[in-house]
């Protein structure tokens, strides 16, 4: 297979916010707490701190030309979710500002888009956040699937790589499997049910997974996925330094450890005290990874996830 080709970008910086409030659960659980927004933490107000953290005490918002962000429910239909992120950070009049929904892939979605655009000269540096408020969306009848996730926001600083500098994106790789769109649903709140045309089944408004079937299908898909965004990115796994998965339960993380256990690649793993945060996981993973000093500039990185639909996701980047 040919080698996909390189993208001269850098991740400049990352950030984080977590809610002020953890649910806690009994010791002997999978997820020991997980966050959880009050109603004062809005997904603009968490997006936005997120990117403040990003941007620190060196980097100047102001400079962003382009701000992306990933979340699977809107703090409102419209506008836009980025818009308010913009209003909130007083960002400069002109600056392209959009969302992307596309479930627990939603940032490396919009990473992809913010990659491509720098490349092409459209854009010079880019902010991608990724915000949930999941657990506004769970059944909480459903004791073994709404304990899994939690609430937060995460963020990257792109830009060009300089000359001087090797980071990149090797290979970046997405695949949609439609035969597992039940698996994963909230089936209310768009133009098909909503409060003009209300579900037969108000618990439509929430979120239900077969979670059996989904471990299954996905890890049945993964591997040869795995191979492939590898190959494209013309490395080994063994050259890998830290692999993120997307934090999608327990199970999931225990596959993905037994799948590289021969390689020696770290794998993050930040589920027990964040749970699954959708689209703000994998940012997290990574920033998790960065500050501990587990992915360290000049080495390779892996990102991995899967998603409704069902969707698998990689991306493999010089940091």
């Amino acid at each position: 297979m040919a080698s996909d080709p390189t993208l001269p970008v850098r991740i400049v910086s990352t950030g984080v916010y977590r809610p002020r409030h953890s649910d806690v659960f009994d010791a002997r659980a999978r997820i020991a707490s997980r966050p959880r927004a009050g109603i004062d933490e809005t997904a603009s107000m968490m997006a936005a701190a997120a990117l403040t953290d990003a941007a620190g005490t060196t980097l100047a918002l102001g400079e962003l030309d382009r701000l992306i962000v990933a979340s699977i429910i809107p703090e409102q239909p419209i506008p836009t979710t980025a818009i308010l992120v913009a209003r909130r950070l007083g960002l400069a009049a002109g600056i392209t500002a959009y969302d992307i929904n596309a479930s627990c892939l939603g940032f490396l979605q919009a990473l992809e888009s913010a990659a491509h655009a720098i490349t092409i000269g459209a854009c010079r540096r880019a902010g991608v956040v990724a915000v949930e408020l999941a657990t506004l969306g769970l059944n909480e009848a459903d004791a073994e699937t709404a304990s899994l996730f939690g609430d937060g926001a995460a963020a990257v600083i792109l830009a060009a790589a300089a000359p001087s500098e090797n980071s990149a994106i090797l290979a970046l790789r997405f695949a949609a499997h439609p035969e597992g769109a039940d698996l994963c649903a909230i089936r209310a709140g768009g133009s098909r049910w909503n409060i003009r045309r209300p579900p037969a089944d108000p618990g439509d408004y929430l979120f239900a997974m077969q979670g059996r079937r989904v471990a299954r299908f996905t890890m049945e898909i993964v591997p040869p996925f795995l191979d492939a965004l590898l190959a494209g990115a013309g490395v080994e796994l063994d050259r890998i330094a830290c692999l993120i998965p997307h934090q999608a339960s327990p199970l999931g993380l225990q596959f993905i450890q037994r799948l590289v256990r021969d390689s020696g690649v770290h794998v993050v793993d930040i589920i027990r005290d964040h749970g699954n945060q959708v689209s703000a996981s994998l940012p997290s993973g990574l920033h998790a990874a960065i500050a501990s000093g587990r992915l360290r500039r000049g080495e390779l990185g892996l990102l991995l996830g899967s998603a409704a639909g069902i969707s698998l996701g990689g991306m493999v980047f010089r940091y």
